[in-house]
């Protein structure tokens, strides 16, 4: 076969082009000749710094799968990466390079935590056996702290935060990175593991309340305020005086009380800062998790330190203003909007309709305050004002958004006669 005078100069390019690759390869895997002895000694500040870094998977220790952390301690890593960025390597590449083969090295010690069978027969019950015969929280505490060893090294290298790298290529919402934005990334990963490594201890605390049923004891309580002052002390020696102000208000514990209690009536900052300049003082005091209200004594003063609250709160915002904070609270308000976005209901159902809940409210006060009806007369105004208000409220939503309002247990005020 005869080939053309193009051919034979393309076939010759492409050979050219894999030989130049090659040796770009063989460069950046080259192992690094040691500095002279005199280099090494020239001042703390020029010294290349050793960190958990390594330019290919090193060899695992003969017969098992631990994980050592002289197995990554070397500068090859290091060089490794500076290399591929003095080439133009995008750093997107680059941080997938190294995470794939983080995963890669830990991957034996994963596969190790959980026992499955060696040689498994389809006759065997190995989930049942795994899911009935070992606790399986404990596999899940060893995963979390091989992931955390995974972060330090991803977050030491990289300086970027593992766990927000995975969402984001996945395409998933993260929650920690839309709420830290004001940090820098290696911030964000650091706060980000301060708080599952506190959330973890306080999980392992409230297990007994939530998976035993029993409630925690003075001494849970008091371990409870523990862990998170120390990790609100670990997160202030992360974070400047600022940074921790505006972690505060984007993650702290009043703040998301505000919010939740601000739904629905497009609270201005000024109105958010004012109401939480008010919980705050509050919520030190009267968190609900450390404090046991269970006690007479201890609740009764909770509901008047909640009462005074909400007068304040009232005061600041003015009547109008506070009715739309109060409705934003009311779990039938929030049935009513998730019901118009399931339905596609118009943008005044769920206020025509939340407003014929609060007649319906007042109408039954009047009938049950006016002393001059008697309990048959009562009765029968009650009926009229539940059928009434079926009527309407049905009229506004329409059947199908209606009948499901029903069927969902959030109508109940509708009929309320009594």
């Amino acid at each position: 076969m005869k080939w053309s005078k193009y051919t034979v100069i393309l076939l010759t390019l492409n050979l050219a082009l894999l030989a130049g690759i090659g040796y770009v390869i063989f460069q950046l895997r080259r192992p690094v000749a040691p500095e002279p002895a005199d280099a090494q000694m020239a001042s703390p500040e020029t010294a290349a710094p050793k960190a958990a870094v390594r330019a290919g998977p090193p060899a695992a220790a003969s017969g098992t799968n631990q994980f050592r952390w002289s197995q990554l301690e070397s500068e090859d890593y290091r060089t490794y990466i500076a290399r591929l960025r003095s080439i133009g390597c995008p750093e997107q590449t680059i941080r997938d390079l190294i995470i794939a083969d983080i995963d890669k090295l830990l991957a034996p010690r994963a596969q190790a935590i959980v026992p499955y069978r060696p040689d498994l027969k389809y006759w065997q019950p190995e989930e049942q056996e795994l899911w009935n015969n070992y606790d399986t929280r404990e596999w899940e505490r060893q995963q979390r702290s091989l992931d955390y060893e995974k972060r330090d090294v991803v977050r030491e290298l990289l300086g970027v935060d593992l766990v927000g790298e995975r969402l984001r290529q996945q395409g998933r919402e993260d929650y920690y990175s839309r709420r830290l934005g004001f940090l820098p990334e290696t911030k964000r990963a650091q706060v980000r593991t301060i708080l599952d490594k506190y959330g973890d201890q306080e999980l392992a605390l409230r297990e007994k309340e939530w998976e035993e049923r029993e409630s925690l004891s003075p001494e849970d309580r008091a371990q409870l305020r523990r862990i998170r002052q120390e990790r609100q002390g670990e997160l202030a020696g992360v974070l400047t005086p600022g940074e921790l102000q505006q972690y505060d208000l984007w993650l702290g514990y009043t703040a998301s009380k505000v919010r939740e209690a601000t739904y629905g009536m497009e609270a201005t900052e000024d109105e958010f800062l004012k109401v939480y300049s008010l919980r705050k003082p509050f919520d030190d005091q009267w968190n609900p998790e450390e404090v046991d209200l269970a006690d007479p004594a201890t609740r009764a003063r909770w509901q008047q330190a909640s009462v005074e609250l909400e007068s304040k709160i009232q005061q600041t915002l003015g009547e109008p203003r506070y009715a739309l904070y109060q409705r934003g609270q009311d779990p039938d308000f929030r049935a009513l909007n998730a019901l118009a976005a399931r339905y596609q209901l118009g943008s005044n159902a769920v206020p025509e309709a939340y407003a014929y809940k609060k007649m319906a409210q007042e109408a039954r006060q009047v009938v049950a305050s006016n002393p001059s009806l008697t309990p048959e007369q009562q009765e029968q105004a009650l009926k009229e004002i539940a059928s009434e208000t079926e009527r309407v409220v049905k009229e506004t939503l329409g059947d199908r958004a209606y009948n499901s309002l029903l069927r969902r247990g959030n109508g109940r005020w509708i009929k309320a006669e009594r």
